[in-house]
């Protein structure tokens, strides 16, 4: 019953987090440091949760802060390249390959940790596999010849890789700390994050003279903290997940399903088209979940 409860936390937190980074996207991300200044808002403020959910010095160590500052990179350059994609292309599209990250993790599992791989896990990865390929064949994305963006690609497979050396950071953290270190970790990597965000933000800001006064905007504020509440609860049940389930069970199951619900969010809310390809997508990837799930 726990693990059913973080499955569905971590679901509803996510796709909270992808609405929030698609308006920012789409309303805010006017130059390069708006997102870097963003992102140091937020995850300073995710930080913060951590340090009021309890933060044990002691649990720290040179490998903790290491992981820490692994995940902290990571999550900014996935989270940029997504952003990217985002102004590019639909919000279901983008996120669909960025999800496909979760196989980076799940090959790192089965190879480094030697996690089963039974039947119909691999039955219903593969699935996911036909799911991607029915929504890549959307012309979402396309240009009047049909053909992909190719910035919109290159920002999406970046994302990807960076999306997926996160959940690497994650499952190393379970070999070096136990299990109720992971607000500790995770108070680290946000930290660092912020820390790393703000000095590229300053950075840009003097040395290109961008400016970001579109910030001190009420909307601002509300999309700031929806991103920093929603992170902060999606990454911490998904460290909860971890220590739990497979990585061969846990990313499938959570990525796809935040496929399904960011196609029907990018029609509901976004007004993005809902072609037919992406309903056969919203199917396969109900049987996979399923497959997935047994």
């Amino acid at each position: 019953m726990w693990v059913i409860l973080l499955f569905a936390g971590a679901i509803g937190t996510l796709s909270l987090q992808n609405i929030c980074f698609k308006q920012f996207s789409r309303t805010f991300m006017t130059n390069t440091a708006s997102y870097f200044m963003f992102s140091s808002l937020y995850f300073a403020l995710v930080a913060a949760v951590f340090v009021i959910l309890g933060v044990s010095i002691s649990q720290f160590s040179l490998p903790l802060i290491a992981l820490g500052t692994m995940f902290a990179v990571s999550f900014i350059c996935a989270m940029f390249f997504y952003m990217k994609a985002l102004e590019i292309g639909p919000m279901g599209l983008s996120f669909l390959f960025f999800s496909a990250g979760m196989l980076v993790p799940i090959l790192f599992g089965i190879v480094a940790f030697s996690e089963p791989a039974p039947l119909h896990n691999i039955a219903g990865l593969g699935l996911l596999f036909v799911a991607f390929f029915i929504s890549t064949r959307s012309s979402g994305t396309s240009n009047a010849s049909g053909k992909l963006s190719r910035k919109w690609l290159v920002y999406i497979l970046l994302s990807l890789f960076t999306n997926g050396v996160i959940g690497i950071a994650i499952r190393l953290f379970q070999t070096v700390a136990p299990p109720e270190a992971v607000n500790d970790f995770l108070f680290l990597a946000f930290g660092q994050a912020a820390i790393i965000a703000l000095a590229v933000g300053a950075l840009l800001l003097w040395k290109n003279k961008e400016t970001i006064s579109h910030f001190y905007t009420l909307p601002f504020v509300w999309v700031a903290l929806g991103t920093a509440l929603s992170t902060a609860g999606g990454n911490f049940m998904m460290m909860q997940l971890s220590l739990r389930v497979s990585a061969l069970v846990q990313f499938p199951v959570v990525n796809g399903s935040l496929i399904i619900t960011a196609i029907i969010i990018s029609r509901i809310v976004f007004k993005e088209q809902v072609t037919k390809r992406h309903l056969q997508t919203i199917a396969v990837g109900l049987l996979a979940i399923i497959l997935l799930s047994l």
